[in-house]
């Protein structure tokens, strides 16, 4: 009876160690297209263990999951657009003290990307229960963060409350119903290896072993000290932040009735839209590009400000009565500069309704909520550009 009991026991313990070594990969859980000014960006792919078309399981749920995302943009996209994408992303979805404590983990995030994305570049995102999130760039791991939450907050910013894009957050939530044309294109895009080999130099270390192969007159002593201090150079130092007190959003789910127009929902994140360099967003985002790095205290100020930018232009928002009247329901982003004062120097639509009447109220939001309020020092730049996704949805 005894032997029976320990050899049960054994053979719960193999099982139980079995499952955990072969856990099953990350399903594909939906694929989506991210558009700007009717051009593609990125296509990505979302992938979960358990598949979900609900978004907070799918934040919430403490599973193996990866985002997948492919540079579909023929002039490719900026690192730093890139990154602030998320960033300000998170800001809309995350409540303030999630966004104190995320600051470092941010900044380090936002520094890991160097040069600029080209076509067919492959990002992905991979959240490791326990071990934190692997941030890697065609297939080459750039870094680790080691808190698991923020991989919540990065998928927030696609599949959150407020979305930057709800077709695309549409798309990721089709429990696995994708459209196999677009599985095949996802599946088929891939960098060459002579990209691949530009990316490793990302990291710093590939640097330093050239550098070292090429001194031959140097020592492998000196070598190795050479190489650690490139990939040294690389890491962010620990920043102190002082505690900032900001008020989470309110925004209800945005709904109307004939009787009482309510205001539409809005989302606002920063990034510059894919224009012709001559543009006054270009010129934004070149400034962007050649600027200073983000620190735990700019960035937090970009969170904050454009919270606040949220809040001023969802107060002017209206649902046209005539839209309303004709159940006309939709989604328009917009995209703002303003210059320090908080005037604005340049407003246009990067995502259109198929209704006149919502995208021309969406500029006019816009153009109501000004003059935004003054830019604080810790944002660098003559401009600073957010855009603003509203959403028009009509009642049940």
């Amino acid at each position: 009876m005894r032997f029976n009991h320990l050899f049960r026991v054994l053979i719960s313990i193999s099982l139980l160690i079995f499952c955990q070594v072969t856990r099953a990969e990350p399903m594909l859980n939906g694929i989506g297209v991210h558009q700007e000014l009717g051009q593609e960006v990125f296509i990505g792919a979302l992938y979960s263990e358990s598949l979900s078309n609900d978004a907070d399981t799918l934040m919430n749920n403490a599973q193996p999951m990866r985002m997948e995302l492919k540079i579909a943009a023929p002039e490719g996209l900026t690192t730093r657009r890139f990154s602030r994408m998320w960033i300000e992303g998170m800001a809309v979805n995350s409540r303030a003290d999630a966004l104190t404590a995320q600051a470092e983990n941010m900044v380090k995030f936002d520094g890991l990307f160097k040069g600029r994305f080209v076509k067919d570049d492959f990002i992905s995102f991979t959240n490791n229960p326990g071990k934190g999130v692997d941030i890697a760039v065609n297939g080459v791991l750039l870094g680790n963060i080691k808190d698991n939450a923020f991989f919540s907050m990065l998928l927030s910013t696609w599949i959150g409350k407020i979305p930057l894009s709800s077709d695309y957050r549409d798309s990721l939530l089709k429990v696995g119903d994708v459209d196999a044309s677009l599985r095949s294109r996802f599946t088929a895009i891939s960098p060459t290896a002579a990209r691949t080999a530009e990316v490793k130099t990302w990291t710093g270390a590939q640097v330093a072993i050239q550098a070292a192969e090429a001194s031959s007159s140097k020592s492998s002593t000196a070598a190795k000290v050479a190489a650690a201090a490139v990939i040294a150079k690389n890491e962010l130092p620990k920043l102190d932040i002082p505690p900032i007190e900001k008020p989470a959003l309110d925004i209800p789910a945005p709904t109307a009735t004939k009787a009482e127009k309510v205001t539409p929902e809005v989302a606002a994140v920063a990034v510059a839209p894919a224009k012709p360099a001559t543009t006054t967003a270009a010129k934004v985002e070149e400034e962007e590009e050649e600027g200073p790095a983000l620190t735990a205290q700019s960035l937090l100020a970009r969170q904050f400000y454009v919270s606040d930018a949220i809040k001023k232009i969802r107060s002017k928002t209206k649902y046209p009565p005539r839209a309303l009247d004709r159940e006309q329901a939709g989604n328009v982003r917009v995209s703002v500069v303003i210059d320090r004062e908080g005037n604005i120097l340049n407003s246009n639509i990067l995502e259109s309704s198929k209704f006149d009447l919502l995208n021309k109220e969406a500029i006019e939001a816009v153009k109501r909520s000004a003059p935004f309020p003054v830019l604080p020092e810790e944002i660098s730049g003559a401009r600073f550009e957010f855009t603003v996704p509203i959403r028009w949805t009509l009642p049940e």
